[in-house]
């Protein structure tokens, strides 16, 4: 430990029991796995507006960033290098045969809330079920339109709510304090469902006839 300071906890060390009493009653005093809850945000959308290529439903995530640091975000020129030069998000293989997706196609992404454009990457290391967007990927590099809201596709927080839950209110309790977003180092009170596929109509909605039909 850094200068023998203590951790800012109720015991000064590193502490996975929690004894807060709102703890205690919903169970969570230690860590614990919770389902994703389904928001409804796909009901009103399935086949509602179909391009043509089949539709899958899957859980949306949103890590920590990759390529990218604070400070540095991926429009810089050597994370761009480093990356497909744009948004994308993480398929399993698995998904991505159901939904007939290859690596880098233009996929879609959307739910009540709203929606994504990006390129897929097709990896083994994500599990079929769920697909992930890293955070920090803003809409202003190489980012087309959205085929169901018609205005360019959105960011890793387009297709989310924050959703509070009581535990999230406790505060002024030795390593608990309130934020306005969460507290924590996840971001599991954003966790989603969206409408998976492949896009059709690539529009870059710049005027400069640059609009190509995805095969």
């Amino acid at each position: 430990m850094h200068e023998l300071i203590p951790w800012r906890t109720l015991t000064g060390r590193q502490q996975f029991y929690l004894d807060h009493p709102w703890m205690t009653a919903f169970g969570e005093n230690f860590s614990s796995y919770r389902p994703p809850v389904d928001m409804k945000a796909v009901d009103e959308l399935i086949a509602r507006k179909p391009n043509g290529n089949p539709e899958i439903l899957l859980n949306f995530i949103t890590p920590h960033q990759k390529w990218g640091i604070h400070s540095t975000y991926t429009d810089n020129l050597l994370m761009l290098t480093l990356n497909r030069g744009g948004p994308v998000i993480w398929l399993s293989e698995e998904d991505a045969r159901r939904a007939g997706i290859e690596d880098n196609d233009w996929v879609e992404l959307f739910n009540v809330n709203g929606a994504i454009a990006a390129r897929a990457v097709v990896s083994q290391r994500v599990m079929p079920g769920m697909t992930l967007m890293y955070h920090a990927q803003e809409k202003i590099i190489n980012t087309p339109g959205s085929e169901i809201t018609g205005t360019r596709g959105g960011i890793h927080n387009s297709v989310t709510r924050v959703v509070v839950k009581p535990t999230h209110m406790i505060g002024g309790y030795a390593q608990f304090s309130y934020g306005f977003n969460y507290y924590g180092t996840i971001g599991t009170n954003r966790d989603e469902f969206v409408i998976v596929r492949k896009m059709r109509r690539i529009d870059w909605l710049d005027g400069e006839r640059r609009d190509t039909v995805q095969a």
